[in-house]
């Protein structure tokens, strides 16, 4: 099977997309992917943090997690991201759903083994995260480093599915409620903190990401 027939967007073709700047712009607004795998035949799907720029998608883990070996070995694997902004509540059952923006990037992963490269992945990691932590914080060592692998999978192979609007209308039950309910992530205060003062950079982290600012 080729890459094209792995993209291709069979169900509801129309929510479909391959259009870079749009991955990249669900990849902007992420936290965590999935990344699905298999070995000896059983299926694995593992949640792991990610960072990206506009070539490659970046994920790492520990030497003694089952999944690293198997990247190693350049096997390939999908890795999802999933962007949820709505309830679909629509007055015939079959039809509720789910606004969202998803994607699905395909390929074989390739390892970083350079220490250097292996450090300013971690600082751009960090900082794409929370800009500002990475010069506020302890780097790893040489050894930190040699007990972690970091991988890079090409955005070269992807497909995107988006469902937005209302919910699908039955015509004569005028009595039956349908709408949508949107919904987003809601960053707080920070908790168990070291000090009961916020740095300037994590506030500021904090009223970017619920649109305070800009």
């Amino acid at each position: 099977m080729g890459f094209d027939d792995i993209t291709k967007i069979k169900r509801h073709p129309e929510r479909g997309s391959y259009d870079k700047d749009q991955l990249l712009d669900i990849l902007r607004n992420g936290f965590a992917c999935q990344v699905s795998f298999q070995m000896a035949g059983q299926p694995f799907v593992i949640p792991m943090t990610y960072y990206n720029n506009s070539e490659f998608i970046y994920i790492h883990g520990s030497n003694a997690a089952r999944i690293i070996n198997h990247l190693r070995e350049r096997n390939p694997v999908a890795i999802s991201v999933l962007e949820l902004n709505g309830l679909v509540l629509a007055k015939r059952l079959a039809d509720n759903s789910l606004n969202y923006r998803s994607a699905v990037i395909f390929g074989k992963p390739v390892e970083i083994t350079d220490k250097e490269e292996k450090l300013s992945f971690f600082k751009e990691w960090i900082n794409n995260l929370v800009p500002g932590r990475a010069e506020n914080t302890i780097l790893p060592t040489d050894e930190d480093l040699r007990g972690v692998a970091v991988f890079k999978v090409s955005l070269e192979q992807f497909s995107i599915k988006v469902r937005k609007g209302g919910a699908t209308e039955v015509k004569g039950r005028p009595d039956l409620w349908s709408g949508v309910i949107p919904f987003s992530i809601e960053f707080h205060n920070p908790e168990f903190a070291s000090d009961s003062i916020t740095p300037e950079y994590v506030q500021r982290f904090i009223d970017r990401r619920n649109g305070k600012i800009q």
